[in-house]
């Protein structure tokens, strides 16, 4: 074996190895989190989404950006093919793969490969410029990420470079290249041609130059920010089976029964590394640091502290930085505090539960479970909550709604409607779930009214609950408060297991999420329709026969958890556009990219400083489409944007109306 050979082949084995002991060492790492117990089951399902969102990057092209990184994967993928046969001509100098597979597939390869490096050179000019002189603002651009990212960036262009000057010495020096290679042609002409047979110095320099790339791309990998090639992969294949186990957005029960409280390790919640499930710590080095989080992020765009890929960012750092310590037995030497000095409480605090963040990260990186299990920790464990939120939790626990107000005014806004209770009518078809916001709060008290006015219209068999009814324990769930809602939903379901009912109809996304996806948990199997799904029924049913709403111009904002949360963004606008009779115009940002309304995640209870509210930023969007009716399917939302219009100062020029009022108006 010649020196070159020795030498190609201590570096081969050296670099694997230690790609290998790298991605050993982040397993490692990742084991230290808990088991998950959800179950890692369907693998036709799984194998399809590896297919259609890692080879497929069918997410990743959402967006016009992504066509540059799906240029880059499949010329790497195809290109592998053509740095294989660089490394083998180290051993045997005149390989080709037309050697094995044949002439006439060796043409499709060479002409493949040719056009594949053009791509990757063209998409990797194009992220440089990006980078560097555009800048957007969801790129990070401290001095590390810009200093790793211009490193990949260059030793992909130059292995590009390097492959098409081999190629160039090839065609003047053994052979013209199977296939059509116009880019391989052009290199060609810019290299020299050896008199004595033997390869030029200048081919040696750019083979030598192409495989070290190689070698140290994949050495270095595992210790950058493209650590993600490792960690995406496997984060896509063992996701969350939303289809049949866990919906997105849904959290996780936690069984008090088997906290061992008396524990010295013991929390409730997390605040340490070892508290996250082994899938919370896989996403952290799945994450791509594309930035798509931050830029659908309502607490990120109202100027708060939360930035969705900083927080996944940050803890990977801190796992890369303490984890070793925890592997070894031994406590790190940093002495920082998880929830604190990694991830500030503000942080935490400052999420909406939206979604946003987990519906457009290309590689379903779970940010909301991240952040609500650090807020079940500072609530449950560490007792770290604000006034307002104290005040919340305990008027939900005593009284049974956030707001505070007497069980007894439940009944208020529905005292001169003959409206049937259940307690009297022991069954019904539809049980109306009216919700703490439509019992309570005056400005959705219209939109119960509303819909009973509708079901009587269409003479459907309904009852409520009346005084029976408490909250479903939403917004104690979301503000970290896991034991009182626990409490509040055996409560609720006890009360429900009374009477005979088919379905429950709501008029709260919130109540409609809760009731229908979390009571699982608690053995039930409640069929829970929205009102927009059911106003939509009726419409297209012509069960009700609604005449036209006057409107200039109406919009409709998505609320969060009946659109991400459980995929519903057609039913409101149907009706909408059944009822309203001016120009439907959409918001720049609608549907599954619409921005949150800022009271989700309990934050619908706690002060927000008055240059950082969220809903002030969505009712920017009402006011650039023109509309003079915004359309809501949310007490939430109906909430905050009539606050947002009231603040703007145009309560003449826009009406802020949840459909329900839409289509009772319209009859």
């Amino acid at each position: 074996m010649q020196n070159k050979e020795i030498i190609l082949t201590l570096l081969i084995l050296s670099s694997m190895s230690f790609f290998l002991w790298s991605v050993y060492r982040l397993y490692r790492l990742v084991s230290l989190g808990r088991d998950s117990h959800d179950p890692v089951e369907h693998f036709g399902w799984r194998l399809k989404s590896v297919l259609r969102f890692f080879f497929g990057q069918r997410s990743v092209v959402r967006e016009p950006s992504g066509w540059g990184h799906f240029c880059i994967f499949w010329g790497f993928m195809i290109l592998g093919m053509a740095t294989i046969e660089m490394f083998v001509r180290g051993y045997s100098p005149t390989f080709h793969w037309g050697v094995i597979l044949g002439e006439q597939l060796d043409a499709v390869l060479a002409t493949a490969f040719d056009f594949c490096g053009l791509a990757v050179l063209i998409a990797i000019l194009v992220a440089l410029i990006r980078r560097y002189a555009i800048q957007p603002d969801r790129l990070r651009k401290d001095f590390a990420a810009r200093f790793d990212a211009g490193l990949i960036l260059g030793m992909i262009f130059t292995l590009m470079l390097s492959m098409f000057i081999a190629n160039g010495y090839i065609i003047n020096n053994e052979r013209a290249l199977a296939g059509f290679t116009p880019v391989s042609n052009l290199f060609s002409t810019f290299v020299v041609t050896s008199s004595d047979g033997a390869m030029p110095t200048g081919y040696d320099i750019a083979w030598w130059v192409h495989n070290l790339i190689i070698l140290a791309f994949l050495s270095y990998i595992p210790h950058s920010k493209h650590v993600h090639l490792v960690g995406a992969f496997p984060n896509i294949l063992l996701r969350r089976d939303s289809e049949r186990n866990r919906k997105r957005g849904v959290l996780k029960k936690i069984d008090f029964e088997n906290v061992d409280f008396e524990s010295e390790d013991a929390t409730i919640g997390v605040g340490k590394l070892q508290d996250f499930t082994w899938p919370q710590l896989l996403d952290l080095y799945a994450c791509t640091e594309c930035g798509r989080c931050q830029d659908n992020c309502p607490a990120y765009h109202s100027g708060k502290a939360l930035n969705p890929a900083l927080v996944i960012h940050d803890l990977k750092e801190h796992l890369n930085d303490v984890g070793p310590a925890h592997l070894s037995g031994s406590e790190p030497a940093n002495g920082k505090v998880m929830v604190g000095d990694v991830i500030p409480e503000e942080v935490v605090w400052a999420c909406t539960t939206c979604l946003a963040c987990v519906e457009h990260c290309p590689v379903f990186i779970e940010h909301v479970d991240t952040l609500q299990d650090m807020r079940r920790f500072l609530v449950m464990d560490q007792g770290s909550v604000s006034e307002e939120v104290a005040k919340t939790l305990e008027n939900m626990e005593n009284i049974g709604n956030p707001w505070g107000m007497p069980n007894q005014n439940r009944m208020k806004w529905c005292e001169d409607l003959d409206v049937p209770l259940m307690k009297d009518k022991k069954e019904a078809e539809y049980l109306y779930w009216v919700g703490c916001a439509a019992a309570l709060d005056t400005k959705n008290q219209n939109v119960a009214r509303s819909l009973v006015k509708v079901l009587q219209a269409a003479d459907i068999d309904f009852g409520i609950l009346g005084t029976e009814e408490s909250c479903t324990g939403d917004s104690a769930r979301r503000l970290g408060q896991e034991y009182l809602f626990q409490m509040m939903a055996e409560n609720n379901i006890e009360t429900l297991g009374r009477y005979n009912f088919r379905k429950i109809i709501t008029t709260c996304p919130h109540c409609f999420n809760t009731l229908g996806n979390e009571y699982r948990d608690f053995g039930t199997d409640y069929e829970v329709i929205h009102h927009s799904e059911f106003l939509d029924e009726l419409i297209a049913s012509g069960r009700i026969k609604p005449n036209k709403v006057d409107a200039a111009k109406v919009t409709y904002h998505d609320a969060c958890y009946l659109g991400r949360h459980n995929g519903n963004y057609e039913s409101p606008r149907n009706v909408v556009t059944a009822t309203a009779n001016g120009e439907l115009v959409e918001m720049e940002r609608n549907r599954g990219k619409a921005l949150c309304c800022g009271a989700g995640g309990g934050m619908m209870w706690t002060d927000e400083d008055s240059d950082k509210r969220v809903n002030m930023v969505r009712f920017g969007d009402v006011e650039e489409s023109g509309a003079d009716l915004v359309c809501t399917a949310c007490p939430f939302c109906n909430i905050m944007l009539d606050d947002a219009r009231k603040v703007r100062g145009v309560e003449d020029e826009v009406q802020v109306k949840d459909i329900a009022e839409l289509v009772a108006d319209a009859l």
